[in-house]
């Protein structure tokens, strides 16, 4: 160790430290390995030069993944059903600072052949165990005959069909795989071999030699590297070391997270750093190059640890991101064996009935439950079809209602009550009693009434949403990034409720008063959204294999008064757009050009993918001072008022593609029930009148 101490030029107070260490965790390095060291606290010293930090690790236990509790005879770790760990050897060619087994090392107790056959006599009588493990120390530490004695009593068993060898050897003492070594261990196949690896100065001339006979033995080679702090833990660094170990026939295999074993706790890193060395892996190289990234756990084994590259899934697809942050979507295959209802398919209709207004609310306070004439139409409709139809009002009752009902479908048009998630309300009743519906479900209905959060979504996703803050106080800082004028509104409500024209604020007093309003009348925060000049739009889409853009109404807002401003408020929406005026404020198709026009629809089938909405959505948009169409709302319920006059406006476009009602309703159920692999042979109504052309949904 002199000779070492000089060559690095050490300091009496770094060697007091390398012996205090010692003292508790023994150091071991090969001549070979040693020589591999470029300069002082480099990735190799750092991986066989001890380090005071080991004895300030206060956190970690000796034996963290519990290895005796699972040892029913010694020397044997039987933690998985079909495998086991068969320690061979207490000797090493160096002694790793991050060993797993650090509370063992150089503690030397032999391991007689006696310890070793009693292990292999366990593996006898469990005809479960297919797979062995031959490990240590190192294995590669015993003599030729020692190894080979080991193997041949393995391959006596013949319900083993694999042995894997784990070592370190090629890496740290690479001279000792020999020619006659490699002749034995061909005798055993299949014969596997695990290496260990951390580092691109590892692979040298000398130990790509070593792996290459061993390949050439015919044994497959894996590598297990530890992601290790100030060692590995760049993925450059590992992106170098996969790439030479795939050059020398080494699969890189396992990439761990280091285990949480005393006196390495220098060496973790965090689990994030580790996702994202994968995903700077994946794409950017081989895949052979990209090891499975796992964690080590005491009583759940190796746990495979991925980067979220699945967004969103249901039944009928999954929306991916790939390797560039990209997202794609693949579409699940129709699922075959699908449920035939017979004539009678009981269908309940749930909705909110519009109310006399209560004393002390708001004019809007209803505005998005539904007269009684929307349910009775959806009823007529479905009842054209010969479906067994009932009305269900979604009050507090509803859940009876649903339990006792036996319904075999539900068309849900609910707004629900009472909280910011209430369009989900109904659908959780209906997983939970796993009664299918119409329309999204649960997550989709909670994220799309939350205006805030669906912009996070849509910007995550690169989708132009105006600019915007969320106010819980009157008195809270303005962004700086913001400009006036801007729209108030209530966080969590739809059809326009808490937004009229005193909602457009043009300085910092209006937008505190209007702030202070919408908190003390809905109960919930306010949202400032920045005011935007151009055109607006309502995109409305139906289906889901693919989803179809109807025609795309137009709002125009030039026929009102001067003193009322130009944007979709309660009362634009409710008084100045009704029957009795004159001018229709509607255009459908909007009078538009082909290019604007694939841009709505693009922003919109794109919006409506990356909230998981299904069956039917209606997505507003206004164009910004550049043309940009910018998502104002979506409203994954919107209404379905059945006179045309009333310009509602998802039922407005679907008139427009030359539907009727009746279609549109059976066209929403058709795509519902498709998702659920549900089918009823059933007459469309012109059929129904001139006894032909069935449809299938």
């Amino acid at each position: 160790m002199n000779g070492f101490y000089t060559k690095f030029d050490l300091t009496q107070h770094e060697i007091k430290q390398i012996e205090k260490v010692k003292r508790k965790y023994p150091m071991k390095v090969s001549k070979y390995y040693l020589d591999l060291i470029k300069e002082k606290n480099d990735p190799i010293w750092k991986q066989c030069i001890p380090s005071i930090e080991e004895l300030n690790d206060n956190v970690n236990e000796e034996d963290p993944l519990h290895e005796e509790k699972y040892s029913p005879v010694s020397y044997l770790v039987h933690r998985y059903p079909d495998r086991v760990l068969l320690l061979v050897s207490n000797r090493c060619a160096m002694y790793c600072r991050f060993c797993t087994r650090k509370r063992k090392v150089g503690r030397i107790v032999d391991i007689t052949k006696e310890h070793i056959l009693n292990a292999i006599s366990y593996i006898k009588k469990h005809k479960e165990i297919r797979d062995v493990i031959v490990s240590g120390g190192d294995p590669l530490m015993l003599r030729d005959k020692e190894i080979e004695f080991v193997l041949k009593n393995l391959r006596q068993i013949k319900h083993v069909e694999i042995i894997r060898i784990g070592t370190r050897i090629p890496c740290t003492y690479p001279m000792r795989v020999t020619k006659k070594l490699c002749n034995m261990l061909k005798k055993y196949h299949p014969l596997y071999i695990n290496l260990h690896f951390e580092h691109p100065d590892e692979i040298t001339e000398e130990s790509s030699r070593a792996c290459r006979m061993l390949s050439n033995a015919g044994i497959p080679l894996g590598n297990q590297c530890v992601l290790l702090n100030g060692v590995n833990n760049d993925p450059k660094v590992l992106k170098d070391l996969f790439q030479k170990l795939l050059t020398i026939r080494v699969k890189p295999y396992y990439m761990y997270q280091a285990d949480q074993v005393k006196g390495t706790d220098h060496f973790r890193t965090n689990v994030q750093d580790g996702l994202k060395i994968i995903e700077k892996l994946t794409g950017f190289t081989s895949g052979l190059c990209v090891p499975h990234y796992v964690i080590d756990s005491y009583g759940g084994g190796k746990i495979p640890i991925l980067p979220e590259y699945m967004l969103y899934k249901n039944n009928e697809k999954v929306v991916l991101r790939n390797f560039e942050g990209k997202t794609v979507d693949y579409t699940n295959p129709l699922i075959e064996n699908k449920q035939e209802f017979n004539d009678n398919l009981n269908i309940g209709v749930v909705f909110n009935l519009k109310k006399n207004m209560e004393s002390g609310k708001p004019l809007d306070w209803y505005a998005e439950f539904d007269e009684i004439d929307v349910p009775l139409a959806i009823k007529k409709s479905l009842e054209k079809y010969n479906f067994k139809t009932e009305l269900l009002e979604a009050d507090i009752n509803l859940f009876e209602k649903l339990k006792s009902g036996n319904y075999d479908f539900i068309f849900n048009i609910a707004e629900g009550f009472n909280c910011e998630s209430r369009e989900a309300q109904v659908p959780a009743m209906l997983d939970l009693l796993n009664i299918p519906y119409t329309g999204s479900g649960v997550f989709a209905q909670a994220l799309t009434l939350n205006k805030t959060r669906t912009k996070e979504i849509l910007l995550h996703y690169g989708i132009h949403t105006p600019k915007h803050q969320l106010f819980t106080s009157p008195n809270q800082k303005i962004n700086p990034d913001l400009q006036f004028p801007m729209i108030i509104k209530p966080n969590a409500e739809g059809s326009s409720k808490g937004i009229n024209n005193d909602s457009l604020v043009k300085d910092e007093e209006e937008l505190k008063n209007r702030v202070k309003y919408i908190l003390s009348t809905y109960k919930q925060p306010a949202l400032a959204e920045e005011f935007l000049e151009g055109r607006e739009f309502t995109v409305s889409i139906l289906g889901n294999n693919p989803p179809r853009v109807l025609p795309i109404v137009e709002v125009t807002f030039d026929y009102l008064p001067e003193n009322v401003n130009k944007f979709d408020s309660y009362e634009v929406k409710w008084y100045w757009d009704n029957p009795s005026n004159p001018i229709n404020p509607i255009i459908c198709p909007a009078n538009i050009s082909k290019q604007l026009e694939s841009k709505l629809k693009t922003v919109a089938l794109k919006t409506y993918k990356a909230l998981g909405c299904v069956d039917l959505c209606r997505i507003d948009i206004r164009l910004d001072n550049r043309g940009i169409p910018n998502v104002l709302e979506v409203n994954a319920l919107p209404g379905l008022m059945p006179d045309p006059k009333e310009n509602s406006r998802f039922p407005k476009a679907c008139f427009a593609a030359g539907m009727s009602y009746d279609d549109i309703i059976l066209e929403i159920l058709n795509s519902a029930m498709k998702r659920y692999g549900l089918t009823k042979k059933i007459k469309s109504v012109q059929s129904l009148e001139k006894n032909e052309n069935k449809l299938q949904i």
